[in-house]
């Protein structure tokens, strides 16, 4: 009985050597490379080398047509915030592990600098306006099949824009959206550099 549970010991010891075997640390992927959280490939964005984090966003969507809120443009009161807290978030984390996924203060400055809304405290969310611009060349994917939500307002009621966010094309472009509209739903995080991860395609 020793001798079995021996084999069996050394044989999941194999199977950890190769698995580890298999993946490479986040902090080792340049900027446009993806990896693996589950089934989703994620791309990352940026190193970030001074705190020891690397932002990256999902390459396909993780969720589809869903409404960023029937009459808010405020991410903190939306639709949107919930379903990524409820339903995305949770899939990350079971890959992930929570305390490797930062918890951040992001500004909803609107596309004309407008200070409207208060930031959002979040682990998991859309991209800002400025984020897509910053890293717009490693963002387009062609294969997508609708606009994707940021969690950015166009502008402000005051200046005739009650219901619009920014969102983006699968090829890159800007524009707005209604926020009762539905969009696809690209993830956005910040994740420590530290962990393993498997390459994606």
């Amino acid at each position: 009985m020793s001798r079995e549970l021996e084999l069996a010991r050394e044989l999941v010891r194999k199977l950890e050597e190769a698995e580890k075997d298999s993946k490479v640390q986040l902090s080792e992927l340049q900027p446009g490379e993806t990896f693996k959280i589950g089934e989703h490939d994620f791309i990352v964005l940026e190193q970030n080398g001074c705190s020891g984090t690397t932002n990256v966003i999902s390459k396909s969507f993780m969720a589809k047509d869903i409404v960023f809120d029937s009459n808010t443009r405020d991410y903190n009161k939306s639709n949107l915030k919930r379903v990524i807290e409820e339903n995305i978030q949770p899939v990350i984390e079971s890959e992930i592990g929570a305390g490797n996924i930062i918890k951040q203060a992001v500004s909803l400055t609107s596309v004309d600098m407008q200070d409207e809304f208060k930031p959002c405290y979040c682990k998991v969310r859309p991209i800002t306006f400025d984020e897509a611009r910053k890293y717009n060349n490693l963002l387009v994917n062609k294969d997508l099949d609708d606009w994707w939500w940021t969690c950015t307002p166009w502008s402000t009621a005051d200046r005739g824009w009650k219901r619009t966010i920014s969102v983006v094309s699968p090829s890159g472009n800007f524009d707005y959206s209604s926020c009762y509209s539905g969009g696809g739903v690209r993830p956005f995080c910040i994740l420590k550099s530290n962990i393993f991860v498997s390459k994606g395609e």
